[in-house]
């Protein structure tokens, strides 16, 4: 018997093109957020999957975000955000805070209840995890921004279940 090489036989190249890498990323789970913000540039808010701990000391996060997008500019120029990590029964929430629905951005916070935190940033009052952040750098990389932010407050909920996206659809996973 031939020892294994280690690669499955049915995997193969592709031709990197813009399509066959997002159907590739599509394949990476992710937890589902919404990023708010507000201040001198208002309110607003979006979905986002990009998103991950950077450093505990100090306590930082990144999130990524298209530049063309209305939420990128509020963010960049409110110089903070707050990232909602979101529970297997905010699909709808979720949906619309992609912009899949017709709401305009006053009409997105109309769905659920929200509170204000240390910067001043929309935390969702029954989201998984608050993280609310003020921005220590921005970077620029193809489409979007990679927008690290240093913690100035955090609220969390008990263990329970969160909405995750993979293969263009949500599933629930037990955090």
């Amino acid at each position: 018997m031939a020892p294994s090489t280690g690669i499955d036989p049915a995997a193969q190249s592709l031709t990197l093109d813009s399509q066959t890498f997002r159907e590739a990323m599509s394949r990476i789970a992710a937890a589902v957020h919404i990023v708010t913000t507000d201040g001198d540039a208002g309110r607003a808010g979006g979905t986002v999957s990009a998103a991950c701990s950077v450093s505990d000391d100090p306590a930082s996060i990144l999130i990524c975000l298209n530049r063309q997008s209305r939420l990128h500019a509020a963010v960049l120029k409110n110089r903070c955000f707050c990232l909602n990590t979101l529970s297997d029964d905010h699909q709808e929430m979720s949906d619309v805070f992609a912009g899949r629905e017709s709401a305009d951005m006053s009409g997105r916070f109309s769905h659920g209840s929200w509170t204000n935190l240390a910067t001043g940033c929309p935390a969702l009052d029954t989201a998984r995890l608050s993280i609310d952040c003020e921005i220590f750098s921005v970077s620029e990389v193809g489409t979007h921004s990679i927008i690290v932010g240093t913690v100035t407050d955090l609220r969390m909920t008990d263990p329970g279940k969160s909405l995750i996206y993979v293969r263009r659809g949500y599933k629930s996973l037990d955090t």
